[in-house]
């Protein structure tokens, strides 16, 4: 019979000889080149990150493709460690590896330069522009080794760059370190009179599905209007008539939605010029020819995104009176697209709750606004940085008392929606247009956080924006709110950046009925009227079992009662 030994999948296309951590800290505890304090630092960095990765040093391989990924997703915070502390003990690490020649050491004094390129970075220190030297040393020193003068560098010299960086960086992201080069370059072209005049592409990451509408026709357009119009003002009286008008920003979405899906056609291979109307995204074979269009992005399996564009389109067959073939093949598109409905919350989201049912875990993530704000970035005295924090904190304060959407967040208006009855007290009010199940909510402030939101509208004028700005989250020239999107990105990095915590702003919802459950199992209506469900089905459809733990621990506290009266 033969035996097949167990193959660990982590490491199993590693190239055959590579060294271990526990090897480099084996080799360093002989080398005698090396003091007892630089051999002492180097072999804790290398425990310290293998320790970080949850792996004893003999299973961490010392790869630096292996050990970026990795890294990248480790925040010190989450490690009780410093951000300082964390790039020590890395850097430590990464020493140990070019110790041993498994990567290559860094370069940085203006004294390896040549004189060609000593005299451009000397005209980039004397401009004191703080974006560019960070962004550029590296490459700079990269092209000077590899005897490339300033006037010859090309962009393939910068893919090469991003090359040498995936081989000996082990914690960085190299993508990023090499499109941070090419931005500062292509900036340093532009105000530092001294260097080469040449701009170097930069391919963007944003893959672009959704055309501009000025790409269809004006027919199509038209009739896209005539869609619009009809679905705002509705003639109740119609055959297919709607009792009420479509709220604008069902309108938006639903606009949106005809617009990418026509868009899928056209990438599909159908002419830009065959769509002049609605109807012709509208007809059997074009309606599945570009829902299996999307289908090619997510390994035919149906998303909710597809999902949602399928019934849309049976709506819109329905709407604009579709002969009733149609009308049948596209209900049977959208039912076989429907994606399951969803019962509880995901597994990924019910991981990062549990995090916090650790109650010292729980006290880091409600501190967190106080410290922040109280605290801005240690070690940093860039004022847009610390008014950044601060409005950041205040985000989080809110979140954490008033557990909504970060559409309604990002839109909070200081007039509209943060109401004073002039005692004191102040509330979060969102009306029935604000709100996706047009249901009005209603929140009284702490009085720590009136405190906290008026200390930032004091003080965050100019950094952030202009005096008088009428929003609590606005963009910097002041003319409207920050984009849901861009402030969501903001509290997720903040948190993870503070604490360690994988926590999206969404998540805050299901953090509050968590904690409610647990002080008060089973109790969903009030849970309901917390998120401003419609109804209280479908509140414990989302959350039943998040009690569990409360209830569980109940019965057995009534046990052990029950125990004691027994005796």
């Amino acid at each position: 019979m033969t035996v097949i030994s167990k193959i660990n999948l982590d490491t199993a296309l590693l190239p055959k000889g590579t060294l271990m951590f526990a090897d480099l800290i084996a080799l360093l505890a002989k080398d005698p080149s090396l003091s007892a304090t630089r051999r002492r630092d180097l072999m804790s960095g290398l425990r310290r990150v293998a320790k970080a990765l949850g792996q004893a040093p003999q299973n961490v391989p010392a790869d630096s493709r292996w050990l970026q990924p990795r890294l990248a997703k480790r925040a010190p915070a989450a490690l009780g460690l410093s951000p300082k502390s964390w790039q020590n003990a890395v850097s430590d690490a990464r020493a140990a590896m070019v110790h041993a020649r498994i990567v290559e050491r860094r370069s940085n004094h203006l004294s390896d330069l040549s004189s060609e390129w000593q005299a451009l970075w000397t005209s980039l220190l004397a401009a004191k522009d703080k974006t560019l030297q960070p962004a550029l040393c590296r490459f700079v020193h990269f092209l000077n080794n590899q005897g490339i003068g300033p006037d010859q560098v090309t962009a393939e010299h910068a893919l090469a760059y991003r090359d040498a960086l995936a081989q000996n960086e082990i914690s960085k992201s190299p993508d990023g370190a090499y499109r941070a080069a090419v931005n500062g370059w292509n900036l340093a072209v532009q105000r530092l009179p001294d260097w080469p005049k040449t701009t170097h592409p930069l391919e963007s990451r944003q893959k672009i599905i959704k055309l501009p509408e000025a790409a269809f026709s004006a027919a199509f357009l038209q009739d896209l209007e005539r869609l619009m119009a009809r679905l705002a003002n509705p003639d109740p009286l119609a055959d297919e008539g709607r009792a009420r008008a479509l709220r604008p920003a069902t309108l938006n979405q639903y606009r949106r939605q005809i617009i990418r899906f026509a868009s899928e056609l056209v990438h599909a291979g159908l002419l830009l010029d065959a769509i002049t109307e609605i109807a012709v995204l509208l007809a059997p074979a074009n309606a599945e020819r570009g829902l299996r269009q999307m289908l090619t992005r997510t390994e035919n399996k149906s998303t909710k995104l597809i999902g949602e564009t399928a019934a849309l389109l049976r709506n819109l067959g329905r709407i604009t009176g579709q002969p009733e073939e149609v009308q049948k093949k596209l209900a049977d598109l959208a039912a076989r697209l429907a994606p399951a409905p969803q019962r509880g919350m995901t597994r990924k989201n019910r991981d990062r709750l549990r995090i916090l049912q650790n109650e010292e875990s729980l006290q880091r993530l409600l501190h967190l606004p106080d410290r922040l704000f109280a605290h801005p970035p240690a070690g940093k005295t860039n004022t847009f940085t610390k008014a950044l924090a601060r409005e950041d904190a205040v985000a989080i304060a809110i979140l954490l008392v008033c557990p909504i959407r970060i559409k309604n967040l990002a839109g909070i208006h200081l007039e509209l929606h943060l109401q004073r009855p002039g005692d004191g007290r102040a509330f979060l009010v969102l009306s029935e247009d604000d709100l996706k199940n047009e249901r009005p909510l209603e929140f009284e402030l702490p009085i720590e956080l009136i405190r906290m939101i008026d200390r930032h509208l004091a003080s965050r004028s100019p950094e952030l924006c202009p005096a008088g700005t009428a929003w609590l989250f606005p963009r910097r020239d002041g003319a409207g709110s920050v984009s849901p999107g861009q402030l969501s990105a903001r509290i997720s990095k903040r948190v993870r950046k503070e604490t360690g915590f994988e926590i999206n702003a969404h998540l805050f919802r299901h953090f509050a009925v968590m904690t409610w459950l647990d002080a008060n199992p089973g109790s969903y209506e009030v849970a309901r009227r917390l998120l401003g469900h419609s109804e209280v089905s479908h509140t414990i459809n989302m959350y039943s079992g998040l009690e569990v733990k409360s209830a569980t621990r109940i019965f057995a506290d009534l046990i052990e009662t029950k125990k004691g009266r027994r005796t």
